[in-house]
């Protein structure tokens, strides 16, 4: 008999053994069709978001599962540090946690899973495609305590399947359940169903609280930055060891000069404390596969990154914030509450009672009276496109948002390295960009991925502190007396020029005359000094050829002998290698508009704020532009054939009211 033939006949088995022990008045689950032997399984879904030891049984042989099409009679395993994600048609996903274990089959209701054990997590989104024509399918999850039936209507329901019992939850929707002593049972929303091969029992209203384990949390301080610890037991401020350290539950963290991060002990999720944030970790802990951290965020931000394949909260005074999977929250403190952005993943704003989507995309803004205004996040102002080799030259550039091209779900990841092993950021988005934190200096790579591994787009790009550019008009220029001509070059704007001669004995002071080539009747500039330097200020003398003199003047001013004509010639050279910006100056107060000045190499385009900027005949730019942003910004974008993107950021101040 073939192995299709042989799950299909051992789901019969179990269903009809529920079946058998039912009460009279309770409907008897469907029987699961048997599958013909010759026929080619059906495909009953798609196995994507494959993270650890994950491995598939298809025909008896077992080996590494790759994202792609399951099959009815497929058994899907997962390892100590394994998880995937099953989505089927119409929206619906479920995500499977950790040492679990399921097969998929179907009957006449549905698609069945058989959940033997592990923790598996059902969505079908609100608004979703899940509503689409043909979607209106049943998940029947067949434990061996019961079957749960979760419809097509939204809903988010987790089953957790132990050696001698399990648990439903529903966090979402309703569901019916088919108990192992042939009840039928219906549970809602908050409530939880409590299975033994001898019993089932739903707790109303809210789930179980249960007493996690607590788990050590270490709070380190990248490199470059430093962070302080306040111990509970004596109230004073310290700052925190170089290796890390745990911390104890009531401490107080800060951050100073840079990131304080907070990483929870076998759990992956990360709490990380922007600089001049401040916090006191109340508690952490810890159940199978579900983690909780309990923070007072006392000012400042705190950027939460939810690990992959665990159920996880965070857990504040005012409100707590849930999911199911991973996610890159950021949780800032206001004068009237909080903001909540959501850069990847969905997860569930509750207050008291009140519980609230947030998906990926979408931010809140939750007051201190609890109520809460879910908005679409804005893409961050400095954006970069796929493509390797991207710079970024920045002082105090907060985030920068990654696009693709495309549209639906996908999943992202950003981190320090090229290996990926320093994530910063990673999770499922619904749409073709994320914001991400800039770094102030070193590499970013990122890539993004459909839900099945395919690629959709890649990308790295280099961030640091736009130097202090040496432009030449800042610098003087030596220019000797003699019979040799002095060519100066420049590239921005005319040079500082200082002329110098030699001394003559009876002299008391000197005077210097430079006039235009062919025009010896006035001078264009002229000065009179003491000492055998005579210098002009940047922009005195502009480009093009010129005679000067020097002639010596006694006591009474009178010439002591006629001054020797030399040769100076000032010629502009655009061979600048970077873009150089002149205004506006970082941190000059902002306005409705702002002068942009400077010069751009040979062959470069400029934007400015995403605008085009015309280039004079000699490469330079002289526009007013309107900044962008909070706080406001000018981003002089260059690109050349041939050459990754440069991106020039100078960020203003806001003018006060």
């Amino acid at each position: 008999m073939s192995p299709v033939r042989i799950l299909a006949l051992s789901l019969l088995v179990l269903l009809s053994g529920c079946a058998g022990c039912e009460r009279e008045e309770a409907p008897k689950p469907a029987p699961v069709a048997e599958v013909d032997a010759g026929a080619a399984p059906a495909t009953l879904a798609q196995l994507e978001g494959l993270t650890g030891d994950v491995r598939l049984e298809r025909g008896g042989k077992v080996g590494p599962a790759v994202p792609g099409p399951l099959l009815a009679g497929d058994a899907v395993e997962t390892g100590d540090q394994g998880s995937a994600v099953v989505r089927f048609p119409g929206g619906r996903t479920v995500e499977v946690g950790r040492e679990g274990r399921f097969a998929l089959g179907s009957d006449s209701t549905g698609v069945v899973m058989k959940v033997e054990r592990g923790i598996v997590l059902s969505r079908v989104p609100a608004g979703g495609s899940a509503a689409g024509a043909g979607s209106k399918v049943t998940l029947n999850i067949l434990t061996p305590f019961g079957l749960t039936r979760v419809g097509s209507e939204p809903s988010e329901v987790k089953v957790a399947v132990a050696e001698d019992s399990a648990r439903v939850e529903v966090m979402l929707g309703a569901i019916e359940l088919v108990s192992k002593d042939g009840r039928t049972l219906k549970a809602g929303q908050g409530d939880a169903v409590d299975l033994t091969r001898e019993r089932a029992e739903v707790v109303p209203s809210a789930p179980r609280i249960v007493e996690l384990a607590p788990i050590a949390v270490t709070v380190r301080a990248p490199s470059g930055g430093s962070a302080e610890v306040k111990s509970k037991a004596t109230g004073r401020w310290r700052k925190v060891r170089r290796e890390g350290e745990v911390l104890t539950f009531g401490d107080g963290v800060r951050a100073k000069g840079g990131d304080a991060v907070l990483s929870l002990k076998d759990s992956g999720s990360l709490l990380t404390l922007s600089p001049g944030a401040e916090a006191v970790l109340e508690s952490a802990g810890q159940e199978g596969v579900t983690d909780e951290a309990r923070v007072n965020l006392l000012q400042g931000m705190l950027a939460v990154q939810l690990a992959t394949g665990r159920t996880s909260r965070v857990v504040l005074p005012e409100m707590t914030l849930e999911g199911g999977g991973a996610a890159k929250l950021e949780i800032r403190r206001t004068g009237s509450g909080f903001l909540v952005a959501a850069h990847t993943g969905d997860v569930t704003l509750r207050r008291g009672d009140t519980r609230q989507a947030l998906r990926a995309g979408e931010r809140a803004t939750v007051e201190k009276d609890g109520t809460a205004k879910v908005e679409p996040l804005e893409a961050a102002a400095v954006a970069v496109g796929p493509g390797e080799g991207a710079e970024v030259y920045h002082r105090g550039l907060s985030e920068v948002a990654l696009t693709w091209e495309g549209e639906g779900d996908a999943v992202v990841e950003a981190a320090l390295d090229a290996g990926f092993t320093r994530r910063v950021l990673w999770g499922r988005v619904h749409r073709a960009s994320v914001n991400v934190s800039a770094p102030a200096r070193g590499t970013l790579y990122w890539r993004v991925k459909k839900e099945d591994g395919t690629p959709v787009a890649s990308g790295s790009a280099h961030f640091a502190p736009e130097s202090r550019t040496k432009s030449l008009a800042r610098v003087r220029n030596v220019v000797p007396e003699g019979p040799e001509k002095t060519t100066i070059f420049y590239q921005d704007k005319p040079p500082a020029v200082t002329f110098t001669y030699g001394a003559e004995p009876q002299a008391s002071s000197y005077r210097v005359a430079v006039y235009k080539a062919g025009a010896l009747t006035t001078p264009v500039a002229q000065r009179t000094v003491a000492e055998t330097r005579a210098a002009l200020e940047a922009g005195a003398l502009g480009e093009g050829s010129y005679l000067w003199s020097v002639t010596p003047l006694s006591q009474a001013g009178a010439a002591l002998k006629g001054g020797r004509m030399n040769k100076l010639e000032l010629v502009y050279d655009n061979s600048v290698e970077g873009l150089v910006v002149d205004s506006p100056r970082q941190g000059t107060a902002s306005a409705e508009k702002v002068r942009a000045a400077g010069v751009a190499p040979v062959n470069a385009r400029l934007s400015i704020n995403g605008r085009a900027v015309p280039l004079d005949g000699k490469h330079r730019f002289d526009t007013w532009v309107s900044p962008m942003g909070t706080p406001p910004l000018l981003v002089f974008k260059m690109t050349r054939p041939g050459a990754p993107d440069v991106l020039t950021v100078r960020t203003l101040k806001t003018r006060g009211p």
